[in-house]
């Protein structure tokens, strides 16, 4: 059985790692506005990641204890997103020079963040309080996707 807890820490490791992307990209790109952007989205992630860090502090021992099959179904949707951790993005960084490349992965990564909180909501359904934070975290994390669509739409003109 695994705990509440550690499906946070996931998510605050998504996160960790969507700063990193986000910190390490933004110098790829020429346009200044571009650079901006993804500095924005970079701290967005920072400040998520706190939401978490806040969640945890709620927590009690004995909240959200669930079976393995569920868990290791969690864990593999939350382990095997775009990036697991800061290293994946040190060897993608290696290959991607093309922004239009960088945001494709960005937008893969948000849609995974998506898919990860929105599991985390289901296993919140009965506490209102985080069920309406982790909402409003997917709302975010959906807004993001539209702002690296409009990137990239820019960037095709």
């Amino acid at each position: 059985m695994y705990s509440t807890k550690e499906l946070i820490d996931i998510a605050m490791g998504i996160e960790e790692t969507g700063f990193y992307f986000y910190s390490t990209f933004k110098s790829k790109f020429k346009d200044e506005s571009f650079q901006q952007m993804f500095q924005f989205l970079a701290d967005e992630e920072l400040r998520h990641k706190d939401i978490f860090s806040n969640m945890l502090k709620g927590l009690n021992d004995t909240q959200g204890v669930y079976t393995e099959e569920y868990y290791s179904y969690l864990k593999a949707i939350g382990t095997t997103r775009v990036f697991s951790n800061s290293n994946d993005v040190d060897t993608i960084a290696q290959t991607l020079n093309q922004p239009l490349d960088i945001i494709k992965i960005a937008m893969d990564s948000e849609r995974d963040s998506i898919v990860w909180y929105s599991e985390l909501k289901e296993i919140y359904r009965n506490d209102t309080k985080s069920k309406d934070i982790l909402e409003r975290l997917i709302n975010e994390e959906r807004k993001h996707v539209l702002i690296l669509l409009d990137l990239k739409e820019k960037l095709s003109m």
